[in-house]
């Protein structure tokens, strides 16, 4: 606009009446209204077209020109503001020269122009149409036009219908972004996923408020691009333009940037450091607690200094482990791949190794390798357990923390998003302040050793608690083994028999209970599958299926889950399955929607991304009201959903 004014300052004292005539002799480019009367018409939307044909060697520009230049842009000679005329503009191309990048077009180039027939106030419209051609120099060019354009409906030319198609469309979903990092103030990383599976993409940005280009030299990932921005992008009150091609499909996707990122990194720091201590009472945490009252009960006529130095190892085992998860998100993030909280649950691998460990921990505690192994060699394995103490303390944090992450605790699921959109340092600091939250109880026998004079005094009550907290690990191998599909007959025949020669030897009245408890509860629930029996249609997750449903302005919740999350299925015991949530969804005629992402599913994992989570339970809930989604919180009952379904329009 700055080259325009001064050019027209030079009209002005040469007398020269326009641009056009200014250029004439050699004019670089040809500009001419398609069609010539009427409009084209394309889904009920009326076009005309600004062509432009240039000179060889010359260019225009996009919307965005790049690092010089200016748009194209057309004023109504006479306007009272009810008349709007809106340019769409093809996607362009990159130009490099003499160290300047612009964007924009060469050769010939359609702009289709849309506007409503009703807003005319005659079929006859002058209008100014200002722009800029480039070559070894630039000349702003004025052109006066007449349209004539009335009601007449013309057929789409095959050279307009070429330039339109190339139009980016607005939330296509072929594209999706992700913010993935505000590093600086000036810039943002985005991962752009491609439904199409093309590797290469071209990628351009805008914004009515400041300059914007991505980054050629950002190299992290095929997937990763870094927007630059003159201006803070979290000052921004408009959101970005991203225009997205593949080279058959073309996007224009409004990205608005979160700038929750920079909301006080102490404040996330709290969060996570509340999360961790949460999370040691969590329901999917129950093995990880049976292992620190063991170990706190064995330690208890210890002085101080061992009861110190056995903490101190289990903290470094959490720290060390908790560190290992979040150079393991960093690395991932490097390539481009994002991973979710419990991640690990979804590989085979993984599942077979810590069902293996698990199963031998409990083994141990219920006294069975004493029935199988010989007296020599179990002395053999407890002189090498006691002689290597600290590492036993150390492991025995690693292997919490990795039971541990399959659960999301209340704040927890607010800091572990903030930290998988932060910078790698932000990270690091976020996943040791869970850490530190889940060795809150270490820290406190760290500090107050004595506080274990409060358990009571060793007897026989010791050689029981080693036998609960040894069937407790016993049921989470089990549950373990139903996540790599073991027969569940198989499961049971095989646990029987190992509790069964577990409670004759050394009988009582404690380990009577827990074998018949455990026998009884086995036959029910084989003979009664809480799965097969739901009463409730859940329809499996599929994007377009929700959007439908929101289209038509239907009462709708999503589930998403996993057979791993035991918090999940704690949900579904005390909400999902319940009968006031069954009458409640018949009633209102709610849309029931459950996502399984017990296997690793990056549809899903976009979804869930949407609301700042990268862990499960994710809860959502969608109504007239509220077409963006309530989130609810990890930890759900029925009067919670109840009540956010009366904010989405439910009477």
């Amino acid at each position: 606009m700055f080259l325009l004014f001064i050019y027209f300052i030079l009209i002005f004292y040469t007398g020269t009446s326009s641009a056009l005539e200014f250029v004439s002799k050699e004019n670089p480019a040809n500009l001419e209204i398609i069609p010539q009367k009427g409009s084209f018409v394309i889904d009920e939307e009326h076009f005309f077209g600004i062509k432009l044909k240039l000179a060889k060697g010359w260019k225009t520009y996009w919307k965005n020109p790049g690092d010089s230049g200016a748009p194209l842009n057309l004023e109504l000679e006479k306007n009272d503001g009810s008349q709007k005329f809106e340019i769409l503009y093809p996607f362009p191309k990159k130009f490099t020269e003499k160290g300047l990048r612009t964007i924009g077009y060469e050769e010939k180039i359609i702009f289709p122009v849309r506007f409503n027939p009703e807003d005319l106030n005659s079929s006859k419209q002058k209008i100014k149409i200002d722009y800029l051609v480039c070559k070894d120099i630039c000349i702003p060019v004025t052109s006066s036009k007449v349209l004539e354009l009335g009601s007449e409906k013309v057929e789409s030319s095959k050279e307009f219908i070429q330039s339109f198609e190339t139009v980016p469309k607005k939330q296509s979903k072929i594209f999706t972004i992700n913010q993935f990092d505000i590093s600086e103030k000036d810039g943002l990383v985005i991962k752009i996923t491609n439904q199409n599976k093309k590797d290469e993409l071209k990628v351009f940005g805008f914004s009515e408020e400041t300059n914007i280009k991505v980054d050629e030299n950002f190299k992290r990932s095929r997937s990763l691009y870094k927007i630059i921005s003159d201006q803070d992008i979290e000052s921004l009150k408009k959101p970005l333009h991203i225009s997205i091609s593949d080279g058959n499909a073309f996007e224009e996707i409004v990205f608005w940037p979160k700038n929750s990122n920079k909301q006080s990194l102490f404040y996330f720091i709290t969060l996570a450091i509340l999360g961790g201590i949460i999370l040691n009472f969590m329901p999917c945490v129950l093995p990880v607690l049976s292992l620190k009252l063991y170990h706190f009960s064995s330690i208890q006529n210890s002085n101080p200094k061992k009861i110190r130095s056995n903490c101190f190892y289990i903290i470094l085992g959490i720290f060390f482990s908790f560190l290992c998860l979040a150079l393991s998100v960093i690395f991932f993030k490097l390539f481009g791949e994002t991973v979710g909280w419990g991640f690990q649950f979804q590989n085979t691998y993984f599942l077979f190794i810590i069902t293996f460990i698990i199963f031998l921990f409990s083994l141990n505690l219920l006294g069975f390798f004493e029935i199988i192994l010989p007296n020599s060699l179990n002395n053999k394995i407890n002189k090498f357990l006691g002689s290597k103490g600290e590492i036993n303390q150390f492991l025995s944090g690693a292997f919490a923390t990795l039971l541990a992450t399959p659960c999301s605790a209340p704040f927890l699921g607010t800091a572990v998003g903030f930290s998988m959109l932060a910078a790698n340092f932000e990270v690091i600091i976020i996943f040791l302040s869970i850490s530190f939250g889940f060795s809150v109880p270490y820290f406190l026998c760290f500090i107050f050793p004595n506080i274990i004079n409060f358990f009571p005094k060793p007897g026989n009550w010791m050689i029981n608690f080693k036998y609960f907290l040894g069937f407790l690990l016993f049921l989470s191998a089990i549950w373990m083994m139903t996540l790599i599909k073991i027969d569940e007959k198989l499961i049971f025949l095989f646990s029987t028999v190992i509790l069964y020669f577990s409670y004759i030897r050394g009988k009582n009245t404690f380990k009577k209970l827990i074998f018949f408890s455990f026998l009884i509860s086995s036959i029910y629930i084989l003979l009664n599958n809480k799965y097969s029996n739901e009463k409730i249609l859940w329809h499996d997750f599929d994007k377009e299926f929700l959007e439908k449903n929101l289209k038509n302005d239907e009462f709708i919740i999503v589930d998403v889950t996993a057979d791993w999350c035991v918090t999940c299925q704690v949900n579904k015991i005390t909400t999902f399955s319940s009968n006031k949530f069954l009458n409640f969804t018949r009633k209102n005629n709610i849309v029931t929607i459950r996502a399984d992402w017990t296997q690793k599913d990056t549809k899903i994992l976009e979804y869930i991304k949407n609301f700042g989570r990268f862990g499960i339970p994710v809860n959502v809930i969608y109504g007239p009201d509220n077409k963006d989604g309530i989130l609810l919180p990890e930890i759900i009952s029925n009067d919670i959903v109840v009540s956010e379904f009366f904010k989405v329009g439910v009477k």
